[in-house]
């Protein structure tokens, strides 16, 4: 038999046990109180963070969701942990963990590291908090299953990637800067200079 058809036919069967555990885990309190803290994160994130960096947080943000999204559907796929409450009835739980309280954390981190010896201050906090404290809580909940993971690797694993993304982060904000040195934003150019014909004297004057 194909390998291929073999592996869609254990993803559907995956797909259906997910979605009939989703199904039940939604009437639960614990379902609905995870919903809740992801609300409450964003609320406050959203008090404390800096509105007048928000594009340039958020962009960095989204380097630190991605990388950490990647390594969860590893880890996941790989059988080195599981989670027993999902928010969505996919392998890996992204709503909790992967777009809210590690991107969240991290921002707030880079918002307040102006330098890099800063940043790997917070950074140290920061991972300590998501790593040790975070999931030990969301362990002693039953929500996730460390199975071949220990703290130690998560504590290395998210360190490298809050600072890869900053170091990616800093590269291509030099990389903008130069550009826009060397040749005006077609754009800026157009707000700049407006692309109508200004009324002549007269004509303004006959209106």
């Amino acid at each position: 038999m194909d390998a291929n058809y073999m592996l869609y036919q254990i993803r559907a069967d995956m797909w259906d046990t997910l979605l009939a555990q989703w199904q039940t885990a939604i009437t639960t309190p614990k379902y609905w109180g995870l919903v809740a803290i992801i609300i409450i994160a964003y609320i406050v994130w959203y008090h404390l963070t800096d509105k007048t960096r928000l594009a340039y947080l958020l962009f960095y943000g989204s380097l630190v969701t991605v990388m950490t999204s990647l390594v969860d559907l590893y880890g996941t796929t790989a059988g080195l942990w599981y989670y027993k409450v999902r928010l969505e009835p996919f392998i890996t739980s992204v709503f909790l963990r992967d777009w809210t309280l590690v991107p969240l954390t991290y921002m707030l981190v880079q918002q307040y590291s102006p330098n890099w010896r800063q940043f790997l201050i917070w950074n140290t906090v920061g991972t300590f908090f998501l790593t040790v404290i975070v999931v030990q809580i969301l362990s002693v909940l039953d929500i996730v299953q460390l199975i071949k993971w220990t703290h130690l690797n998560g504590f290395i694993t998210s360190y490298l990637i809050a600072t890869l993304s900053r170091a990616a982060f800093h590269l291509i904000i030099q990389v903008q800067n130069a550009a826009r040195k060397q040749k005006p934003s077609p754009l800026g150019s157009t707000l700049m200079h407006p692309a109508f014909k200004q009324l002549d004297k007269h004509e303004d004057e006959d209106e």
